[in-house]
């Protein structure tokens, strides 16, 4: 196993995936004592996928390139803190998804994530011959920066991710990077996540966001 460090991601190609949901419908799904929170009157679940180019920590690199793809909810911690709850973990690379895991107290799951090189970008999720999720999508225009009080930064812009370590162990861990610049994307999605983590799929298309690239530091998880 990885050891816990403070671990530095370089995403690029980073595709959000945005459903509604009912706040009971997630309530189950996340530990008792984070509190699901909601924007616009839902609560949401999000996949996420991007290429990982590098892992490194204190300079070294730990695993090469990858496709990671993140199932998540958003919760506040028990003292009002805002973050993510991370319900499902896969990727294509064993290191790398293993780094992850370690921070985020999570088993990586079997599907797996590939990017395929098409006219259009897209991002998939096979279960052997079986595909799972696909995200078709085109984008333009210079990223932007994300209004502080809009539903995209109360979607994509987290710093914090709470996860439950043993003996039941309250524990937050922080993430820091640049303000997260979005373009503008056009896409199409097929298939569902909500399978992967035992929530009821909405009938909604999902909001679409999409970044370029960013440069992630995540600290190892302490007791909150």
């Amino acid at each position: 196993m990885v050891a816990l460090r403070p671990l530095q991601v370089t995403l690029d190609d980073v595709c959000f995936c945005h459903w509604p949901v009912s706040e009971a419908a997630v309530r189950a799904a996340v530990p008792d004592w984070l509190t699901v929170e909601t924007a616009d009157g839902d609560a949401w679940v999000s996949a996420v996928a991007a290429t990982v180019t590098r892992v490194e920590t204190f300079g070294i690199e730990v695993a090469g390139p990858s496709e990671l793809l993140t199932i998540r909810t958003y919760v506040r911690g028990p003292t009002g803190q805002r973050g993510v709850c991370v319900l499902g973990l896969f990727g294509d690379d064993r290191r790398t998804a293993t780094a992850v895991s370690e921070l985020f107290r999570i088993t990586v799951g079997d599907a797996v994530p590939r990017t395929l090189s098409t006219a259009d970008r897209r991002r998939v999720l096979n279960a052997g011959d079986r595909r799972l999720f696909e995200c078709r999508y085109t984008v333009g225009g210079d990223p932007v920066a994300i209004p502080p009080d809009s539903l995209a930064s109360f979607l994509v812009d987290r710093q914090r991710y709470f996860t439950t370590g043993r003996f039941g162990t309250h524990l937050v861990g922080s993430v820091g990077h640049d303000p997260w610049r979005l373009d503008r994307v056009d896409a199409s999605v097929t298939g569902s996540v909500f399978s992967l983590v035992d929530i009821s799929a909405p009938t909604s298309d999902p909001l679409v966001h999409h970044s370029p690239v960013l440069r992630v530091s995540v600290a190892p998880p302490v007791p909150s």
